[in-house]
């Protein structure tokens, strides 16, 4: 059976630039909506974290005002979340996870990433097995931020002038996050020499580039998930 990744963060705090923390998490339409799109196809999910840590959920993603969604919508999250409440409680760590019954490796956002996954070796080190491997990866909104995790002073990072997207900062405006963080995913993967692109805010947007899928936002999170389904033929 095809067998696919989703890299959660284990972080529950961003830290921001007033020296608050912020508690954070995945975006809980990202992950279910792909897992369910990926189970529906055959495959089996395997959660991942870098440290093997619990994942929590993003509180504001099972909100209806702040995640856009209906009542209905947010509950039947929920509902897909307590019943896989055991895989987000107990994912394997990063270092662990056997790459060779692997087909793909879905990251998706929330504000999480930001806290963790951009500076933690074991996700840059799953990432560079990943794709030594020639296994695809697929990361939406703020869980672009593990791409970050692969830099490494005296060498050329390995997804240098590739097509990339992930939330911009004209969305984090949007959402009363301009200023308040201590660095921002769109000026970071320019910095890193990403060829980083957005569509207007809150619209779908995918890129793809060798080995790589990228969502900009909540909205494009599908769209991810079905081209990682189609890199697995």
């Amino acid at each position: 059976m095809t067998k696919i990744a989703i890299l959660l963060a284990s972080a529950g705090e961003l830290k921001l630039a007033d020296g608050t923390g912020r508690p954070c998490g995945f975006w809980a339409e990202e992950v279910v909506g792909p897992w369910q799109l990926f189970t529906e196809h055959g495959a089996d999910v395997v959660t991942v974290s870098p440290d093997g840590r619990p994942a929590p959920v993003e509180a504001a993603s099972l909100v209806p005002e702040s995640a856009s969604l209906s009542p209905q919508a947010c509950e039947e999250l929920a509902e897909f979340l307590a019943a896989h409440a055991l895989e987000l409680k107990e994912p394997e760590p990063a270092d662990r996870l056997d790459l060779t019954s692997v087909a793909g490796i879905y990251v998706p956002g929330g504000y999480a990433p930001l806290a963790q996954l951009h500076e933690h070796p074991a996700v840059a080190t799953l990432i560079g097995r990943a794709r030594r491997a020639g296994i695809p990866l697929a990361t939406v909104c703020h869980g672009t931020a593990a791409l970050l995790s692969t830099r490494a002073e005296g060498h050329s990072w390995p997804f240098a002038g590739f097509a990339v997207t992930g939330f911009s900062d004209a969305e984090e405006a949007t959402v009363g996050m301009a200023g308040k963080l201590t660095w921002t995913l769109e000026q970071a993967l320019e910095k890193a020499g990403a060829g980083y692109r957005s569509a207007p805010p809150w619209s779908e947007h995918v890129l793809e580039a060798p080995g790589l899928i990228t969502g900009q936002n909540p909205a494009s999170s599908m769209g991810v998930a079905r081209a990682l389904l189609g890199k697995l033929g």
